[in-house]
């Protein structure tokens, strides 16, 4: 195949940046060593996360998404705005701040990619530790009851409320949504 590709990039013209390139292997033998991907004359180097479209993908056995370049951006604005010397509006509403940066950030791209049971307990953990932050609470049940109160529910909430929200706009976009629904339903 990659051969087709080089042929058809020579007689188009075409140059494949062959050191930005990476392969990575998804299957029950992905981490079984095996011939090399060639391209443009260079061997493609085996690698066992890639970040594609903001997701970063797992090389494993099957399917898999990794947050912890989620968590830790997160925590980096978090970090950031929160040590800031606050504005009135901030200290008012920081509920309005804290939604807004979950969404943000927690969420990304959480409506087309599976999370696992323990990536949802884990993205509940960041929200927990910066609802701790915050408003200075520090057991579960005030953690709890605050994030009932500026409506900061569970993250598999978040993250259906999300893909409810995707597939609307699909919707009144007009685009062939059978296939984009069949996708959002395998990974549910």
């Amino acid at each position: 195949m990659f051969a087709v590709c080089d042929q058809f990039a020579q007689e188009f013209d075409l140059k494949f940046n062959s050191s930005k390139s990476v392969a990575l292997r998804i299957g029950n033998r992905y981490n079984v060593i095996c011939a090399p991907f060639v391209l443009s004359g260079t061997e493609l180097k085996y690698v066992h996360e890639v970040k594609y479209l903001g997701v970063y993908l797992v090389a494993a056995s099957h399917f898999k998404t990794s947050i912890s370049h989620t968590k830790v951006n997160f925590f980096r604005v978090f970090d950031c705005i929160y040590s800031a010397p606050r504005l009135p509006v901030l200290k008012l509403l920081p509920s309005s701040y804290l939604r807004h940066t979950v969404c943000h950030f927690l969420l990304y791209a959480s409506e087309s990619v599976p999370l696992s049971a323990s990536q949802l307990h884990s993205l509940n953990n960041c929200i927990n530790r910066a609802v701790h932050k915050i408003f200075g609470v520090r057991n579960a049940e005030s953690i709890n009851d605050v994030r009932r109160f500026v409506e900061l529910g569970d993250v598999a909430e978040l993250v259906e409320n999300e893909r409810s929200k995707f597939i609307d706009r699909l919707i009144v976009s007009g685009k062939p949504v059978d296939l984009c629904l069949a996708a959002v339903h395998i990974f549910r």
